[in-house]
């Protein structure tokens, strides 16, 4: 999930979004590099959307958090639209990172699917975006 921003004085539009990371593989350096790698592949295309006959670039700007505390209640009472929750381990149910749904703002992710620039973070962000 994430928030949009208009700025219609730079013609730009913003998504903005945190994305808090937990789990046995997870830690402070790859959370910073998946947000890194989500964002770098979503802006690379320099997409454009045309709001009111104006033309605005997209851009997203996404944070990575280390929560290694993160608790079930912190994530069920959450109403930020720009937070997203997802776990990071060396092994995944069906050898496969994953969203726990459509529009959902939960996943996770299997550790060996982040590694070496893989698309397959920006991918399953893709699908909180609905």
């Amino acid at each position: 999930m994430g928030e949009a921003e208009l700025q219609p004085k730079n013609n730009l539009v913003i998504i903005h979004s945190t994305i808090y990371f937990y789990g046995n593989a997870a830690n402070d350096n790859l959370s910073l590099q998946t947000a890194k790698d989500i964002a770098d592949h979503w802006n690379e295309p320099k997409g454009k959307v045309h709001i009111k006959r104006n033309i605005y670039e997209v851009f997203f700007d996404i944070k990575g958090i280390y929560e290694p505390s993160l608790s079930p209640q912190i994530v069920f009472e959450n109403t930020n639209p720009r937070n997203n929750y997802f776990r990071i381990e060396e092994y995944a149910y069906g050898n496969i990172s994953f969203v726990d749904g459509l529009g959902s703002n939960t996943g996770y992710f299997k550790l060996e699917n982040l590694l070496n620039n893989s698309t397959t973070a920006a991918h399953e962000y893709g699908h909180t975006l609905v």
